[in-house]
């Protein structure tokens, strides 16, 4: 199924450089291609000048991260495209620069804080927010996911965390001086898996 996604994207990829331009039904065509292979992949796309990067995500889902890797993997050279497994992290330069909306409710990696916790030899983040009440704590929880994968990358946010916890910042009175601001998370796991930067 691989080998007929890429002859597809082939024959097709000269009128899928509109994908930049905001039509999104191309995006949709490229999914219902995707879904052939497996379900609950996601793609997004990026232009730098006339390069387009189409990256292939497994959405945070671990067991999708063989099937992603191999996808592209196996994807062929096309002129002006590059194809990229996982959502990357944005670089360093650019961490104080990236928000993310949800629901109207704007999340700032700046203001938002975060708690280390090790149990079982396996690392946990919980992460603190203002804004974070029990009606949108799932919409927050989902939000902070998406800036995470920004600031680490999609493959790091999964494998290097074994959960993510999410709480309103009034909840950490009596640990504040021990949080992190959430800009600070890629130094962090650098830190802890003795990366180095």
């Amino acid at each position: 199924m691989i080998k007929q996604f890429w002859d597809w994207f082939t024959k097709q990829q000269a009128g899928l450089r509109k994908i930049t331009d905001g039509d999104y039904d191309l995006i949709d065509s490229i999914l219902i291609e995707l879904r052939k292979i497996q379900t609950g992949l996601a793609v997004e796309f990026e232009k730098h000048g006339d390069l387009i990067v189409m990256t292939i995500s497994a959405d945070g889902v671990e067991e999708n991260f063989d099937i992603v890797q191999e996808i592209v993997n196996h994807s062929p050279t096309i002129d002006k495209w590059n194809f990229v497994a996982f959502r990357q992290p944005v670089s360093k330069e650019n961490i104080n620069k990236i928000t993310i909306t949800v629901k109207g409710i704007e999340l700032d990696p700046k203001k938002l804080k975060f708690l280390p916790i090790t149990e079982d030899d396996n690392l946990y983040i919980q992460i603190f927010s203002g804004t974070l009440t029990d009606d949108n704590k799932s919409d927050i929880g989902y939000g902070c996911l998406m800036l995470i994968d920004n600031l680490i990358g999609e493959y790091d946010c999964v494998t290097k965390v074994r959960g993510y916890e999410f709480y309103n910042l009034s909840e950490s009175n009596d640990f504040a001086d021990d949080l992190k601001p959430l800009t600070e998370i890629r130094d962090f796991l650098d830190n802890y898996y003795g990366v180095d930067a």
